[in-house]
């Protein structure tokens, strides 16, 4: 009897049991409108994973992109609440995906369902959670395309190509957030000089207003509009450093400029903040919101550091974003310009600059009467501007890129050399980088060496000495070439000259050359293992 009983039970606790999901890996299924349905079945992690990277790469208006290695989508930003960064409305930015924001692009790129036991059936559902944090973690998605940026301007290949259709352009990775642009056209395949030549005039034109100091500062500022529609595809583009005597000259409305040029809109502006630190978490977080041009505006320090020199050289930097813990990579190609009153710029920075000088020669330039609002002109014809700068870097690659006679090489920027500042050079306009040679000479690391070097070869010829030599020998009295050492020295120095800051600063610029004369470190002697320097004439 008790047997019958348990079978009995059995049977009725079977019957009573659950209905199972089936156990098959989920595939390809879609609703009646052609939608992909994802359905989230215990035990298949790995292939629900594999259907969600389909939808999202079978869904292109999400603009999904893999983008400085994490998930990014292209999106239309509002003002920003951080005042340091004054981002105009309407700007385009690269925003990273975090989970909670892939739930919702889950769900418009698919259809997500779950197992219902009461129902013995599928029912829709939101993406979970746990999905999404595990698809991120994957850290690759092969099936999504990768985002080298977003342009809002037509652009042009080293090797002659226009990209100028809207949308996506797998060939460079860039994303074309235009659509039409009033003015525009499309420039011949092979323009010819003269065609170059017509297209500069037009651009000259319209900066007419601007009182540059000489015709090297209009070919710069022409190197800079070809820079706005190209830079991001340079792997490294310099710095465009605009200044002026005196506020008021137009310093700001050139940067303006080719913002609205490269973006119809003007320019994100971005302060120095306190310190260097600060700076580089503001420069870092701009870059990595893929803004086009950057602003430093009215600077009133020397502008110097390690971050910007390898925003402007390196393609990629790495850093750790503002609270994050962890170090992301970013692409560098935005267009970097920098503006204030007798600029002053040091350090390595000082390579790395395309200089732009404009002087209205009047105490208040601000009272200066203009025919026109030059921004809005600007934005007016901008469609004919970028026909005009495409058509004078095509016409120089369809001449075949020809070599300059005399004119040196930018190293670290061939690529902007080639498509920037060469063809310019090759219709007879000046060197662009002419104006950044003031710069040289304004620094005072070379001055000093100029000083110490000239000095040091009058005091000892071509002979070794020591540092301690050096010192006592300024120290001697009633000798002109003495006196001229120790006035350098302390130069050097910085103050009251002594063996460690001197054999510092020794140390820091061996096998400098400067005017022909190059400081040497020979061999260490005696006892006390002492360095023995040279400042000889180069051969």
């Amino acid at each position: 009897m008790s047997n019958v009983t348990s079978i009995e039970k059995a049977a009725e606790k079977l019957a009573k049991k659950k209905p199972q999901p089936p156990s098959t890996p989920p595939g390809d299924l879609f609703d009646a409108n052609g939608k992909r349905i994802i359905q989230h079945k215990a035990g298949h992690l790995p292939a629900v994973l594999d259907l969600m990277e389909v939808a999202l790469s079978e869904a292109p208006d999400l603009n999904i992109f893999r983008y400085a290695g994490r998930l990014a989508r292209v999106y239309q930003a509002d003002e920003p609440k951080d005042k340091s960064v004054k981002r105009p409305a309407g700007a385009l930015m690269v925003h990273p995906i975090e989970s909670a924001h892939l739930v919702e692009l889950a769900g418009r790129a698919a259809k997500h369902q779950k197992w219902d036991s009461r129902l013995s059936e599928y029912v829709n559902t939101d993406c979970p959670r746990r999905i999404t944090d595990s698809f991120l973690a994957r850290g690759h998605w092969s099936r999504l395309p990768d985002l080298v940026g977003f342009i809002e301007t037509p652009t042009i290949t080293g090797d002659g190509r226009v990209i100028d259709a809207p949308g996506y352009d797998a060939a460079s990775g860039l994303f074309c957030a235009f659509k039409t642009i009033a003015g525009y056209k499309r420039p011949p395949k092979k323009p010819n000089m003269k065609d170059a030549a017509a297209a500069v005039a037009k651009l000259l034109g319209l900066f007419k207003s601007f009182p540059f100091v000489a015709d090297a500062d209009r070919s710069a500022m022409l190197a800079a509009v070809l820079t706005s529609v190209q830079r991001r595809l340079l792997p490294a583009a310099p710095l465009m450093a605009i200044t002026a005597p005196t506020p008021g000259t137009g310093k700001t409305l050139l940067c303006e400029s080719l913002a609205v040029i490269a973006t119809a809109r003007r320019a994100s502006v971005l302060s120095l903040g306190h310190d260097d630190a600060e700076f580089e978490k503001r420069m870092g977080g701009a870059l990595a919101a893929g803004d086009t041009v950057i602003s430093l505006d009215n600077i009133e320090r020397p502008l110097k550091g390690e971050l910007v020199c390898q925003v402007l050289s390196q393609q990629f930097i790495r850093f750790r974003p503002l609270g994050g813990s962890g170090m992301i990579t970013v692409p560098t190609h935005s267009l970097i310009v920098a503006t204030g009153n007798n600029l002053s710029i040091v350090g390595d920075l000082k390579r790395r600059v395309l200089m732009i000088r404009l002087d209205a020669k009047t105490e208040r330039p601000e009272h200066r009467a203009f025919n026109n609002d030059h921004l809005a002109t600007i934005a007016a014809c901008r469609g004919e501007v970028i026909t005009w700068a495409l058509t004078i870097v095509q016409a120089y690659l369809a001449a075949g890129a020809p070599k300059i006679p005399g004119l040196h090489g930018y190293g670290g920027f061939e690529q902007w050399d080639c498509l920037a500042r060469r063809p310019l050079v090759w219709l007879d306009l000046p060197d662009p980088l002419v104006t950044s040679e003031e710069l040289r000479e304004q620094d005072p690391d070379l001055e000093a060496m100029r000083l110490l070097f000239s000095a040091w070869q009058q005091s000892f010829g071509d002979r070794p000495v020591t540092v301690a030599e050096v010192i006592n020998e300024a120290a001697a009295i009633g000798q002109s070439a003495c006196e001229e050492l120790r006035d350098a020295l302390q130069l050097v120095c910085a103050e009251k000259a002594n063996s460690r800051r001197l054999g510092f600063w020794l140390r820091a610029h061996r096998e400098r050359i400067v005017d022909g004369l190059q400081l040497k470190q020979g061999a260490h002697e005696g006892h006390a293992n002492v360095a023995r320097w040279k400042v000889k004439r180069c051969e």
